[in-house]
């Protein structure tokens, strides 16, 4: 794991928050592709990729990290660590990958903090990519904290302390777990229309991302929500039994509800995503986000 996972207790909280297997990314798009699962955090995504007989898969990691142990030394995987955003297109080569798949990444690139952001990465994707070649993508969808433009001037840090006490009853509960989420997950502001008061990525701003890049888009969706269970920053680590046996329960629900035939009509999907949430409430308070997904070819 990642020094990121390692702080995050990620083996743990990963079950939690997000399914984004099959719905990500179908068995059809992987078979006998040249696949690259960016950034790949557990390998639990790149397990799914390999057992869906890829030609190739290559899974990369920010940090100096081992392989997953699952996949070492299987034919046609490959694992690449060390490689930030800023370098994929000096580990690869032009016009050598089928699909690239970069799951939950994008929102956190920054000019700032990693000197790239959004366009750069498209960019250095677009070039590795073979003509025909798809990108799927997925974020954390812009979520702005709230309305307040007396706070505008105010250094992030000071507005999230602020802000609680702006509301009252549910209200400031929701935002008290955003800014947990914000936290403990390390996610960097956006910019919004009231300053930097969200976290995420605009969706059409990404959408003309990929359109500026030379990408025709195939979808654009909202495929989950991200499900961050309240006051697992302060109790994880006297708790870590319950969170794993809760984690096991949130997913199989997701599992399950993802697979209905429901769940793939875009009109109905939100009553499945509604369900899901009850369902996950009755068991514990999450603070939740909506995820989308872009899938784009390279013509």
């Amino acid at each position: 794991m990642t020094s990121w996972e390692l702080q995050r207790n990620w083996e743990i909280v990963r079950y939690l928050v997000y399914y984004l297997v099959e719905d990500l990314v179908s068995p059809d798009q992987i078979s006998d592709k040249d696949v690259i699962d960016f950034s790949s955090g557990l390998g639990d995504l790149s397990e799914y990729i390999y057992s869906h007989n890829p030609k190739s898969l290559i899974a990369t990691s920010p940090d100096d990290v081992p392989a997953p142990v699952s996949l070492t030394g299987k034919p046609g995987f490959r694992f690449i660590p060390n490689l930030h955003a800023r370098m994929i297109s000096e580990a690869l080569a032009p016009n050598s990958i089928d699909l690239f798949v970069a799951r939950m990444v994008f929102q956190f690139p920054t000019e700032e903090g990693d000197r790239i952001d959004v366009d750069g990465m498209l960019a250095q994707i677009f070039s590795v990519l073979r003509p025909g070649g798809r990108l799927i993508i997925c974020s954390h969808e812009f979520t702005q904290l709230d309305d307040h433009p007396e706070d505008w001037d105010l250094p992030l840090a000071s507005y999230m302390e602020n802000l609680p006490a702006e509301h009252t009853g549910r209200h400031s509960a929701r935002i008290q777990g955003l800014i947990e989420l914000i936290e403990a997950i390390g996610l960097p502001p956006r910019e919004g229309v009231h300053g930097q008061t969200g976290f995420g990525l605009k969706a059409l701003m990404a959408v003309d991302s990929f359109v500026q890049a030379g990408f025709k888009i195939e979808s654009s969706a909202e495929i989950e929500d991200f499900t961050f269970p309240v006051g697992i920053s302060q109790d994880i680590a006297t708790r870590k039994d319950y969170y794993r046996v809760l984690g096991r329960r949130v997913f199989s629900i997701k599992q399950d509800r993802i697979h209905s035939p429901a769940f793939t009509d875009k009109y109905t999907r939100p009553a499945v995503l509604k369900n899901i949430l009850q369902e996950l409430n009755q068991l514990h308070p999450f603070v939740t986000v909506p995820i989308f997904k872009i899938q784009a070819v390279k013509e």
